[in-house]
């Protein structure tokens, strides 16, 4: 009985909710102020090594202005004269205690001439082999060496400060230097000395990693190995901060590190993690104990508590269980024996009983917490109740909403639409369903469906209507998010059917082309030069390379065109565009080229891409016939996942954006839709084929990047265009490619399934000496191979063929005969096409429609190739 009590359960669930609300916010300030106290810990030591490296590089400046000013004061012919020369750098000396280890002066040669302490006993000594010395003489400017081992002082870490004197004709004269001590050095070694805390230090490393300053003297002049310490390569590298590592005696510490402007020196602060974080330990203890302690505390306090909280709560069940043996309803009504909630709920329960007496509307109760809005209107249309729901949602009083005026909370546009729907069907005696917007408490609005229904009294008359509200505003913007998306699926999906199927015309045009290019190609040798029909048939050519240019335009626009891709910088193509698109563009449209402040390496085919920049350009020049500014910017620009979401392609990456926009005269929403069609365009007749942008497209496609246009009438127009970005390798040479024609005896198989193409081929072939088997598809090229008996040289075969396609015919034939030589034949490069395939090289594919000299230019190379 003790555990199903209410003033037990109450107990033990105050009990719980202290006890958790002490551990979350325990955790939670616990959480707060390890991460505040180890971000303020962070802040201090970097501040602290940053005025520390401060002092390092204004000292290092001192060393080194010392040494100029010497230099200056001893001039050029001070190798000639040791005695002055010595008496110089001895008053320096007593003068000045920076070089608090020795001064020297040396030879153009590399001997000391003159030195201070004059106890070195090394005057005369060549130290031409030091590399302190050799690197002042290649840079011919001031120089601060690595840490080396002193000749006066073995095993002592010595660093060499030079400064060049030249005499007047620029040539060196002589070489002033100032070394210091590492382990003597009075301010280097006041840094070393310099604790934090206990057991935090400084240290000082080079270039090289070398250990200048430590503690621990015997580490100066030791290198670090590769590895063992991480921040100091770090800093190396560029980086510059605080972060948790692993010393070398293996205690974790806090490591902030900084390298000097003056010398690339690393100066590195480190503080044993268990030091620094001692008070976060601490406190994590404290906040453990005092959320114990509060827990118990509560259980002490809130037992005796709920015992007196509940004894009305008691008397109140004990009613309600005698109430069914209650007759009349003076007795039934409870007893308020308090002013809180007990008591309020003991008097809400006796209102109840009274209502349920008095009216049939208690409903109207139920309804006032309904999680929907309701509302109930009377015989003369005029509303007479709105639930809470309706009055939270609306933020106002009852009072405001009665009768009519729910309807000054409706939107002005959907006003009117409102009240004639629902007078309609107040009149009609109808069900009814309408959506407007509603203006909410926080000022918004918001969508809302409004169902009512007519509903009749308990005499069977109608009494009214009563109606639900219900807030879809959400909904709408999902379905609306959703057709937004399908609508981009269905223009994905047209454009690449569009694109399948000018592929496939255009791939079988190229074969027409073909042949008719071949042909009149041959016809034109046959004929001599002052032939009547040479003009004839030359126009039959330039008609054909029109319509081989037509093709290659609807091949980049179906991604199917053969691209010649290399990485290439897209700030550059754009630099060397810029002549061109000045002479291009008119002088009453302003230019402006801004590309970013790195190169932007792709890999692409940069006459295509030039192609690309070109089209849109001249777009732009057409769209601004009264004058304008075209404007073309390169940048970097990184897509994630809420970018791609949002526009409905792309993948996360690294991408170069082309930005090219116009202040013309812009496209409405039915244009800019159909824009990358082939063949549509809102130019005048002849003055435009549609083509350019589909090729615009294509070539982007191709290049597995995306494009998007952005366009108001009268506000002028923006394509944005997205390539992947690679990692720039040095540019291929390119080879050099001899233009004769010969001839040759060999044999050759010429497979190609189109009859007139083949039948021109083998005639232009034959012409030139080769002997020449046919064959129609694939199957028929490996049949005919092997009655050749290894005679084949060379096979001449088309990519797309009925039965077998080439790549597999190529294959079978290689598994008899390895290294066969081919040349493949294709009016676009499909996935069939590949680097394996063609062994890397482009001699092995030749494109559509094929150009005879190119094609005998290709078969002898290949031939005569070892």
């Amino acid at each position: 009985m003790l555990f199903t009590s209410m003033k037990t359960k109450m107990t033990l669930a105050v009990f719980l909710l202290v006890a958790v609300l002490m551990a979350v916010s325990a955790v939670g300030s616990y959480l707060f102020f390890e991460k505040t106290f180890k971000e303020s810990i962070s802040q201090q030591q970097a501040l602290l090594l940053d005025s520390l490296a401060a002092q390092v590089d204004d000292r290092i400046f001192d060393f080194t202005q010392v040494l100029h000013n010497l230099s200056g004061r001893l001039g050029a012919d001070a190798v000639d004269h040791p005695g002055q020369a010595q008496r110089m750098l001895d008053a320096e000396q007593k003068q000045h205690a920076f070089f608090d280890n020795s001064l020297f002066l040396f030879s153009a040669s590399g001997k000391l001439v003159a030195a201070t302490p004059r106890n070195l006993n090394f005057i005369g000594t060549d130290f031409s082999f030091r590399e302190y010395y050799k690197e002042t003489v290649k840079r011919g400017t001031t120089y601060i060496s690595p840490p080396f081992a002193s000749l006066q002082k073995q095993s002592h870490p010595i660093i060499m400060f030079t400064v060049p004197i030249f005499n007047k004709n620029r040539q060196l004269a002589g070489i002033v230097g100032g070394s210091i001590d590492l382990r003597e050095q009075h301010f280097l070694r006041s840094l070393a000395n310099l604790k934090l805390g206990k057991r935090g230090f400084l240290s000082l490393y080079d270039s090289r990693r070398n250990v200048l300053m430590h503690p621990d003297k015997r580490r100066v002049l030791r290198q670090d190995p590769p590895g063992t310490n991480l921040m100091v390569e770090r800093a190396l590298q560029g980086f510059q901060g605080t972060a948790e590592t692993m010393a070398r005696i293996g205690i974790p510490v806090l490591r902030s590190v900084k390298r000097l402007k003056s010398t690339g020196w690393v100066l590195a602060v480190s503080y044993p993690i268990e030091e620094a974080y001692a008070p976060v330990y601490a406190a994590r203890n404290y906040f453990i104990a005092g959320s114990l302690v509060a827990a118990l505390l509560s259980l002490c306090l809130v037992w005796p508590f709920m015992q007196y909280l509940t004894r009305p709560l008691a008397s109140f069940t004990r009613h309600l269980e005698l109430l069914p043996s209650m007759g009349d309803l003076s007795q039934k009504l409870a007893p308020v024996t308090s002013d809180d909630e007990i008591g309020q709920m003991a008097r809400t329960f006796n209102t109840m009983l009274l209502e349920l007496e008095r009216s049939a509307d208690f409903y109207l109760t139920l309804f006032d917490n309904f999680p929907a809005m309701i509302w109930r209107a009377g015989t003369d249309s005029k509303v007479n109740y709105f639930n809470r729901t309706w009055l939270d949602f609306t933020g106002r009083d009852l009072s405001e909403e009665l009768g009519d005026g729910w309807a000054t909370g409706v939107h002005a546009e959907d006003m009117g639409y409102c009240l004639k729907t629902y007078r309609d069907a107040f009149a009609q005696r109808a069900p009814f369903q309408m959506q407007y917007r509603l203006r909410h408490t926080d000022g918004s609005y918001r969508w809302i469906i409004d169902m009512g229904r007519p509903f009749n009294g308990l005499d069977g008359r109608f009494a009214g209507y009563i109606g639900t509200c219900y807030d879809v505003t959400e909904r709408l913007e999902a379905e609306e998010e959703r057709r937004a998306l399908e609508h981009q699926l269905t223009q994905s999906q047209k454009m690449e059917a569009i694109g399948t199927l000018t592929g496939g015309i255009a791939h079988d045009f190229n074969n027409i082309l073909t042949a008719i290019i071949g042909y009149s190609t041959m016809m034109q040798v046959q004929l001599e030069e002052d032939h009547p029909l040479q003009g004839k048939v030359s126009e039959i050519l330039r008609a054909s390379e029109r319509a081989a240019n037509l093709t290659r335009s609807l091949l980049a626009y179906s991604r199917k065109q053969v691209t010649n891709p290399a990485p290439v910088g897209l700030n550059a193509i754009l630099v060397n565009l810029e002549v061109m698109l000045r002479r291009l563009i008119p002088e009453h449209i302003e230019v402006r080229i801004q590309v970013g402040g790195e190169e932007l390496s792709v890999l692409a085919d940069s006459g295509q891409i030039e192609q690309v920049i070109m089209n849109l350009a001249v777009n732009a020049r057409d769209a601004m016939v009264d004058g304008g500014i075209l404007s073309i910017a390169t940048d970097r620009i990184m897509l994630d996942q809420e970018f791609v979401s949002a526009h409905g392609y792309g993948v996360p990456g690294s991408y170069a954006l082309i930005t090219v926009a116009d202040t013309g005269v812009g496209m409405d929403e039915k244009t800019r839709d159909r824009i990358f069609e082939p063949f549509f365009t809102t130019k005048e007749p002849g003055k435009g084929t549609g083509l350019g942008l589909a090729m615009v497209y294509g070539i982007v496609k191709q290049h597995s990047g995306f494009i998007n246009c952005y366009s108001e009438l009268g506000h002028g127009t923006v394509f944005r265009l997205y390539l992947p970005l690679i990692d720039l390798p040095a540019p291929g040479e390119s080879v050099a490619v001899d233009d004769a024609v010969h001839g040759g005896e060999e044999t050759l198989l010429l497979v190609e399934d189109d009859a007139v193409i083949r039948d021109m081929v083998r005639e232009l072939l034959q012409d030139f000496g080769y002997r020449v088997i046919t064959a129609v598809d694939g199957v028929d090229a490996v049949e005919k191979f092997q009655a050749a008996a290894g005679s084949v040289a060379l096979i001449i075969m088309d990519v797309i063929m009925p039965r077998m396609n080439g790549r597999d015919a190529y294959q079978a034939i290689s598994a008899q005969s390895p290294g066969v030589k081919v040349i493949f034949m294709s009016g676009y490069t499909a996935d069939i096409i590949t680097d394996t395939l063609t062994m890397g090289d482009p001699r092995h594919f030749i494109s559509k429609p094929i150009k005879i000299n190119e094609l005998l230019a290709r078969v002898r190379e290949l031939l005569d190739e070892n």
